[in-house]
């Protein structure tokens, strides 16, 4: 049989698949990682072009790692083992791969076992799998250079010169020394115009492109990270001329904008990523970075307002009357963005979460419920949208449906984390507005056996043997 070459989507799995990727997911959400892992070896055994199954079968193992999972030697460890593999890898690039995630399974960040992956999808002929081998290098060792270079050739020779760039300028990043990394993010991005442009390599060569090196060198320092305040105000006066000489220029707009964020100029940088938003095909990207700069810029001026009030001295009643007016035209200011990512993509659990907590704060109770029931039915922020469920209803005084909702949450919660402890608290702060101090006191106990310093726990419990 012929080796599969097409990715697999989601929607493309076989509803038995779907409903099975689904549970794992929940088990990750739940840390039953081992759970998590059998159920994926198997979806991807079935389908093994399943990227995004790959991704999320690396975050669990990564995750059981960061835990203190099993750290077993896998199939890998020792000479000969990896000689098998790579004899596998030769003959049935496939089964290869079965034992290379096995081994991942002790070990994701595993240079030797990730390096094999990459080779068993470039030998399959999937390129886009055999990124993800590299790209866990790189999340694992991000000071390895030599994986770097290896990333940004791959990125190179498949015609991905924006991305080739942002590796070789990491690698510039780390050993300014390194040449060929330099002459390589500059090729990287001539290549990157020339797909946009639609020009091919026969008709421009990338000197041809790099017209202006003084300019070129100028915006690949700006976008260098690590950077003095002096040195970045130099690279902004530096950019404000080019500005001034084409103010349509994208790439120019974005790295000054990139500037005034890192400078924490929050009100010059929202005003160029607005504007590199407008010059852009509406990247959804930009128009969020302006929004967060805004999120940023309000918070600064309630942190200053509050850090005056704590100094006390003149004024301070008028300030405490400006920061209660500014938390409030944050907060409405929050819905609004809230609102308008919601419309623009009306299907995403976590902005639909995102905007049922805003509500939250703002006490729009009644209107923060449908978003978190639609927000509940993603994997990844199921518990925490029942929280905040039941915490909605126990505000509305429906005392009935906030238990249903904590004590459903509580029961797909196993470990006694701060989400559960959050949960516990306030199952046991309705059971005590009802009169229930059984109930109450049992929560309470749950979270005292595990964490003493609990907020009032420890008062609570003790007071009720006096």
């Amino acid at each position: 049989m012929d080796s599969p070459k097409e990715l697999i989507t989601e929607e493309q799995l076989d509803p038995k698949l779907i409903t099975l990727f689904l549970k794992a997911q929940s088990a990750i959400e739940l840390t039953n990682y081992d759970y998590a892992l059998s159920i994926l070896h198997n979806i991807l055994k079935e389908q093994p072009t399943f990227l995004k199954g790959r991704e999320i079968l690396r975050a669990a193992q990564g995750a059981r790692w960061r835990a203190g999972g099993k750290k077993g030697k896998g199939l890998l460890s020792g000479a000969g083992g990896m000689m098998k593999v790579k004899n596998k890898l030769k003959k049935n690039p496939l089964e290869a791969v079965e034992d290379i995630e096995k081994k991942l399974d002790s070990d994701p960040y595993n240079v030797e076992a990730n390096t094999l992956f990459y080779e068993a999808f470039m030998a399959l002929g999937i390129p886009e799998i055999a990124t993800f081998g590299l790209e866990t290098i790189r999340d694992g060792h991000p000071a390895d250079t030599k994986n770097l270079h290896k990333l940004g050739d791959h990125f190179l020779a498949q015609g991905d010169g924006a991305e080739a760039a942002k590796v070789y300028d990491s690698i510039v990043e780390k050993d300014p020394s390194d040449g060929d990394a330099r002459k390589k993010a500059k090729d990287a991005s001539a290549q990157a115009t020339m797909a946009k442009g639609g020009w091919g390599v026969k008709d421009r060569s990338f000197k041809d492109l790099l017209k202006d090196q003084d300019e070129a060198k100028s915006l690949e320092s700006a976008s260098r990270k690590g950077a003095t305040k002096e040195q970045m105000e130099a690279q902004l006066a530096d950019l404000g001329s080019q500005y001034a000489e084409d103010p349509q220029n994208l790439d120019v707009v974005k790295k000054i904008a990139d500037l005034y964020e890192r400078l924490e100029d929050w009100e010059n940088c929202a005003s160029y990523y607005d504007y590199a938003f407008t010059l852009s095909a509406a990247d959804e990207t930009l128009q969020r970075k302006a929004e967060d700069a805004r999120d940023n810029l309000r918070l600064q001026k309630i942190k200053d307002l509050e850090s005056d009030i704590e100094s006390g001295g003149e004024g301070v009643e008028d300030k405490k009357a400006q920061l209660a007016e500014l938390r409030s035209a944050s907060i409405d200011q929050q819905i609004k963005e809230s609102e308008l990512r919601v419309e623009r993509n009306p299907t995403d659990p976590q902005l639909r979460f995102d905007l049922g907590n805003h509500l939250f704060t703002a006490e729009r109770f009644r209107d923060a419920i449908p978003h978190l029931q639609k927000a509940k039915n993603n994997p990844h922020i199921r518990i925490r949208s029942m929280l905040m469920l039941g915490r909605c209803y126990d505000e509305m005084k429906m005392f009935d449906l906030a238990i249903g909702s904590l004590t459903d949450a509580n029961g797909e919660v196993l470990s006694m984390d701060n989400t559960k402890k959050e949960i516990l608290y306030n199952l046991g702060l309705v059971y005590d507005k009802l009169g229930d101090k059984e109930n109450s006191l049992e929560s309470f106990k749950e979270i005292y056996n595990a964490d003493y310093d609990y907020r009032d726990v420890a008062k609570r419990v003790e007071e009720s043997y006096s």
